[in-house]
């Protein structure tokens, strides 16, 4: 029978008042059965020491009786029976003179009695419903045994008063023998007759006080255990009810926070069905708890094929596939209206007595996909900003570092224009010389020497060589820019093969313009490096974004372009089959406690309005996306190396690279 919690307290102090009721009448019975049986012990002990005297008695009575009375001297205390004066030879004299008294078994054991009665207390009397002493006639408790013994009764015993005091009276009858005839022979009595009894009367009150000594002991034992006892059972139930309330309150407590759960709680039996639904998970099924309690949950769940091929191969049915899943994973609800929603689930195990109960947790993760995805959508936005960002400031390198040898080209051809119009002019006076007659080429040589050496033509030659071959290394320095450009402005979604140090070189060629004013670059590239597979556009970003933030490093710490150094390595660790790219730069360095956050999306260390945060986090997701890793060494104050770990065999590469 279950009780509900709200009667649990009265059930539980009813429950006491009738245990308090019990034990009371236990310990009542207890005690009245002790002192019952304690007074029958002391009876018992009295009727003993009774039935002893009186087998005493009975044994002085033989021996007198077998020898035919005793004789005596005659004193005070003894003399003559005078019951005895008719028979002859009662009284003698020795032949010394000593007078001699015949004492019968009666007179003996009366005398015995006296003495005993004064010294030990139990009181004996020899009595008779036809006594021929009227010292031995019966009281009436003596005259009804004697009575009883007349209709076959064997002994007599009760509890009376004498003389104010109660004694333990025990008597029994005295039967006539051969040698009893001497003396009660006139009173036709024969052998075998009752004539009277011995009565031995014992003083109960050394029993009594010894008997109310143990009851009084018996009395406060059981009183203290009752005490105890009742003590008990009101500090039991006063800890019970306690307990029953902060129970109660609990219960409420955790029922308040199970109903008002954002996430449904769903708590289950062995079999898997379900023993309640709580109002959350109302809201999320769209079941009434009456509608689905008894069912199993996976009615609710629609399994993904991935767990039911698990389940086949294991030989398990899906519930207890289901069961044994340590972590949340995701599932699709079923709604009451056919709906479905993606959902969270996990399970936990308690005992509920000897019954094991599951509990699932189920959250609606409608809201946290939306969230996500807008996340998503935002951090593919951001990235794009930040793409376009390094696009528009390389877009701007590009053009500085293009414009340069452009500006170059154009300020020659002035020159070259001047020089060719010196060669135009000293070509047309050779045309002029080459046209007149011989007596006049005399005059025209020597204009054509004149002209020479006043346009200087060796110079213009020189000039006319050296403004081409400025020309030609501008065209060649545009040339590489382009062809960087191109290279890094190559988007394909596809991994190429790419070469590490190509890479590099272009990522250096387009970041020259922002970083030449401010730190050296020093190349240590090996030679060796296996082409890998790879997106070279996105790593040449990752590279870009390392230099310009070892610039900026140099910077901060007040570094010119002569102290300013950025070593850029590379090397293939055959052992690993790893290719590595290191940057190392003596800049200001990054404090320990931030290392770790360095490549978390927003954070930056510069200034408001400097950095967006997604440089390094774009960067290590790149390197990620490639099947590598990014490793960071920082000492604060003295520099930091940036090395990008990739491998040299690509791993199993889905062929497109995953968007976001």
């Amino acid at each position: 029978m279950k009780i509900k919690s709200k009667k649990l307290i009265p059930y539980a102090w009813g429950l006491a008042a009738l245990w308090i009721v019990m034990g009371t009448i236990v310990m009542a019975i207890s005690l009245a059965w002790n002192i019952q049986r304690q007074h029958n012990e002391t009876i018992q002990l009295a009727t003993l020491e009774a039935k002893t005297v009186y087998e005493k008695d009975i044994i002085y009575h033989k021996w007198a009786t077998e020898h035919k009375g005793v004789f005596v001297p005659i004193t005070k205390q003894t003399q003559p029976n005078p019951y005895l004066a008719n028979i002859p030879g009662v009284n003698i004299t020795t032949t010394t003179g000593e007078r001699l008294t015949l004492i019968n078994p009666e007179y003996m054991i009366r005398q015995v009695y006296g003495m005993q009665t004064k010294d030990f207390g139990p009181i004996e009397h020899i009595t008779s419903l036809d006594p021929k002493r009227p010292g031995n006639a019966a009281d009436p408790w003596e005259k009804k045994a004697l009575e009883s013994f007349e209709k076959g009764k064997k002994k007599a015993i009760a509890v009376e008063k004498i003389n104010g005091a109660l004694y333990l009276r025990y008597m029994r009858p005295m039967i006539t023998e051969k040698g009893c005839l001497k003396c009660h022979a006139v009173q036709g009595y024969k052998v075998g007759d009752i004539r009277g009894g011995i009565s031995v009367s014992i003083p109960m009150a050394p029993l009594l006080a010894i008997a109310r000594a143990h009851n009084i002991s018996t009395y406060a034992v059981h009183i203290t255990f009752w005490v105890l006892g009742m003590t008990g059972i009101i500090l039991g139930m006063y800890w019970l009810t306690l307990t029953i309330r902060e129970r109660e309150k609990n219960e409420t407590r955790t029922r308040s926070i199970i109903d008002n759960m954002l996430d449904g709680l769903i708590t289950l039996d062995q079999n898997h069905r379900i023993k309640s639904f709580n109002p959350a998970a109302v809201r999320l099924f769209g079941y009434k708890p009456e509608e689905v309690i008894g069912k199993s949950i996976y009615t609710l769940f629609r399994l993904p094929d991935k767990y039911l091929r698990q389940v086949d191969d294991a030989d398990y049915q899906n519930e207890e596939f289901i069961l044994v899943t340590d972590n949340p994973y995701e599932l699709t609800g079923c709604r009451k209206d056919g709906s479905t929603f993606p959902v969270e689930i996990s399970f936990s195990e308690t005992l509920s007595g000897e019954d094991h109960i599951a509990i699932a947790m189920v959250r609606d993760l409608t809201g946290r996909k939306k969230a996500e995805q807008a996340l998503r959508d935002s951090q593919d936005r951001l990235i794009k900003q930040e793409k376009l960002a390094s696009l528009g400031t390389m877009v701007a390198g590009i053009a500085h570092e293009i414009n340069n040898p452009a500006q170059a080209i154009g300020f020659s051809m002035e020159g070259l224009k001047m020089n060719v119009e010196y060669v135009k002019k000293f070509l047309n006076e050779l045309k002029k010389c080459l046209s007149t007659d011989n007596e006049d080429l005399v005059k025209h040589r020597e204009q054509l020497h004149n002209l020479s050496e006043e346009l200087d033509l060796d110079l213009v030659l020189e000039n006319i060589d050296d403004i081409a071959a400025r020309n030609i290394e501008s065209v060649v320095r545009i040339n590489k820019i382009v062809k960087s450009t191109k290279r890094m402005a190559h988007f394909e979604d596809d991994f190429i093969s790419c070469d590490l140090n190509t890479i590099i070189n272009d990522a250096i060629t387009l970041a020259h313009s922002q970083i030449k004013y401010d730190m050296e670059v020093q190349l240590d590239l090996a030679p060796d490096i296996p082409e890998f597979q790879g997106m070279p556009q996105e790593l040449g970003q990752v590279f870009i974004n390392l230099i310009i933030n070892a610039r900026d490093a140099v910077k901060e710490k007040g570094l010119t372009k002569k102290d300013g150094l950025l070593k850029i390595s590379s090397r293939y660790n055959a052992g690993t089959d790893q290719i590595e790219a290191c940057f190392e730069d003596n800049g200001i360095g990054i404090k320990e406690e931030i290392i770790s956050k360095v490549f978390d999306p927003f954070f930056t260390t510069k200034g408001l309005g400097l950095g967006t945060g997604l440089g390094l986090n774009l960067s290590h997701l790149i390197v990620e996306a490639h099947g590598g890793h990014i490793d960071i060494k920082s000492v604060y104050g003295e520099g930091t190396c940036f090395m990008v770990i990739l491998k040299a065999t690509a791993p199993n590469y889905p062929g497109k690279k995953k968007k976001g």
